[in-house]
């Protein structure tokens, strides 16, 4: 069996690995570097940018831990863009030597899905080869969407990946889009010393499916406490570059007030959304009909064409989420699927992890979510400063929710807005997949003092037996 795999992200070196250990022949083919997205222009980086934005926070809260500081010290890019690409580089090589491990043959170049089952690789000194494959997997992933008003130029119109790749930080940023990437890039930014604008189109941030407004409230309260400014219900016109700087003019959402404000930054970073990247692949030529240019797939990640498979970014099925977690999952079911099995994927339990400042992390269900498909659903909130540790590290803003199914008591989502959140979600997770219980979480006991006595305290007052909660 012969498997070839188009992309090197989380999915498709994850897809490769997975291929291999089946004892298929498998080729993976990159046309960048190895990691995809996630390692090179999301995930990690984004982190590396994050870790730097703590520390900075932490030094402006040193009084009250004791340390007397005169001049508070300010960041060097070029010393964080080397540490970014040290931690880059060594990841990448993790994956080649993985790939390698398992006897993946590995191509670099830009591949197109060819006739009769191959895949056409143009590789770097222009020299053309043809793979052969019995089953392909298609990894692709996606890339940032770009406003044709105001499009990417990387110096002024800024993508995701432009700032990633920002040799000083700019006094003023306003960021177009209040979502998860808007909303992360606004506190490291904002901690690294940047006036932040947000301008969001809704009504809150991190508008999304299973994170509670109180939540977004909690995130929009602390954007104000570090300096952020925001502005919902707005949508951003058009930018024009002026002298250094971007004149913004930015309009209500509200039709009945058509009142242009404008606004002034150096920079202006959009992050409306990724959009997938299949342009120029040519699946449309080999009976894969495409919808809004995502590759439809099965329970199974095929497509409709038996042979291909598609995981990722770049695959569509309802319920889905564009994560790096989400993508290896699939690929592992599209090579169990190849290899004869049938295990169908699942997003009921996927944990999502939000790096703002507090954290937020979620699965599974809210209450509203459960009622609008006809469960009978409560749930219980208790506040993260209930906690000996979290009053400890100082970071006392945030709360657990907890969404319980009525009468059988299984717990159906968790929200966490606080101090860990998203390393907390994990065992959240582990809840909402097994079909697990309050009482099963009640049972158990929580190392003392942590911050993952949350889950704890949280289920205990939904269970009607509080204890600090």
């Amino acid at each position: 069996m012969k498997v070839v795999i188009i992309g090197g992200g989380p999915g498709g070196y994850t897809a490769a690995v997975r291929s291999a250990q089946n004892g298929f022949e498998t080729t993976l083919i990159e046309k960048a570097n190895l990691g995809g997205t996630c390692l090179n222009w999301g995930c990690i980086p984004s982190k590396i940018f994050r870790r730097s934005a703590d520390f900075a926070d932490d030094l402006k809260k040193s009084a009250r831990l004791g340390f007397a500081l005169e001049h508070l010290p300010t960041i060097s890019m070029d010393v964080l863009q080397a540490r970014k690409e040290n931690i880059l580089s060594s990841q990448r090589k993790g994956i080649a030597s993985l790939l390698a491990h398992h006897n993946v043959t590995v191509l670099s170049g830009d591949a197109v899905i060819g006739k009769e089952n191959s895949v056409v690789v143009t590789v770097e000194d222009g020299s053309v080869v043809t793979v052969p494959y019995d089953k392909l997997i298609v990894a692709t992933g996606s890339t940032p969407v770009n406003i044709p008003a105001f499009p990417f130029d990387s110096e002024n119109v800024l993508s995701s990946n432009d700032v990633l790749g920002l040799q000083d930080v700019p006094e003023s940023a306003i960021i177009v889009g209040g979502g998860v990437v808007g909303c992360e890039f606004a506190f490291i930014l904002s901690a690294l010393g940047t006036k932040v604008t947000v301008v969001e189109a809704l009504d809150r941030v991190l508008s999304l499916p299973g994170i509670e407004k109180a939540s977004s409230k909690v995130i929009e309260i602390s954007m104000k406490k570090h300096g952020i400014r925001l502005l919902t219900k707005k949508l951003v016109r058009s930018v024009t570059p002026k002298d250094g700087t971007c004149v913004v003019d930015v309009a209500s959402t509200d039709t009945e007030q058509d009142q242009v404000t404008t606004l002034e930054a150096q920079k202006v970073i959009v992050v409306v959304g990724r959009a997938p990247a299949t342009k120029e692949l040519g699946i449309e030529e080999v009976g894969v009909e495409l919808s809004r240019g995502f590759i439809p797939v099965s329970e199974t990640m095929q497509t409709a064409n038996p042979d291909i498979y598609a995981i990722g970014d770049v695959a569509w099925a309802p319920g889905k989420a564009m994560l790096a977690h989400v993508a290896s999952t699939e690929a592992g079911i599209a090579v169990e699927a190849i290899a004869g099995g049938n295990r169908a994927m699942s997003y009921r339990a996927v944990p999502s992890g939000i790096f703002t400042a507090p954290e937020v992390g979620n699965v599974g269900m809210t209450e509203e979510e459960a009622k609008q498909q006809g469960i009978a659903a409560t749930s219980a909130k208790v506040l993260f400063r209930t906690l000996g540790k979290v009053q400890v590290l100082g970071e006392l803003d945030g709360h657990a929710i907890v969404t319980v199914e009525e009468g059988s008591g299984n717990i159906l989502g968790v929200q966490l807005v606080g101090a860990h959140a998203t390393d907390l979600i994990a065992e959240a997770g582990i809840l909402v997949e097994k079909k697990m219980t309050l009482h099963d979480v009640c049972d158990t006991i929580h190392a003392h003092p942590t911050v993952s006595e949350i889950m704890l305290e949280v289920c205990l007052k939904a269970a009607g037996t509080p204890l600090h909660g």
